[in-house]
């Protein structure tokens, strides 16, 4: 299999594997994305199907950047929301893949894609219908209320 790379890598960053990764029953599958911290890598359990997606954080962060790094991931392991991607265990053996001492974060992997994606696409252009920004408010308030 041949390594496919959703995003353009940035100066500095390791490169993404060119080869298939594999960890006991999980492969690694493809990179999905790439942010302010790192990278977003698809793995698959190849016996149970199971897939998660694992944001892995670049090399060189300076003090402050690692502890915004470890707060989004105990912010991301709190959150409880039907329409927000949630935490998930990282599978036993990733966490010593990665290239520095930072943790990994595991997520849900969503087929659908990501919103920047959604937001790009032509008929978005000028923004999102009224009714699909109403029911977005709707469910962030809901959440907010839940959560007080």
């Amino acid at each position: 299999m041949t390594h496919q790379d959703a995003t353009p890598g940035r100066p500095g960053w390791p490169p993404p594997p060119t080869h298939t990764q594999s960890c006991g029953s999980w492969e690694m599958k493809e990179r999905l994305g790439t942010g302010g911290f790192g990278y977003v890598l698809r793995w698959l359990n190849k016996e149970t199907g199971e897939q998660v997606a694992i944001k892995q954080c670049r090399q060189e962060l300076s003090p402050k950047n690692r502890e915004r790094w470890c707060l989004e991931i105990q912010i991301m392991k709190k959150l409880n929301h039907k329409n927000v991607v949630s935490a998930r265990e990282v599978p036993e053996g990733l966490q010593k893949l990665a290239p520095n001492d930072l943790p990994l974060l595991a997520m849900e992997y969503c087929e659908g894609g990501d919103l920047r994606k959604y937001l790009n696409q032509y008929e978005n252009c000028c923004g999102l219908k009224e009714s699909a920004i109403s029911a977005l408010l709707s469910d962030i308030c809901k959440y907010v209320h839940a959560q007080h």
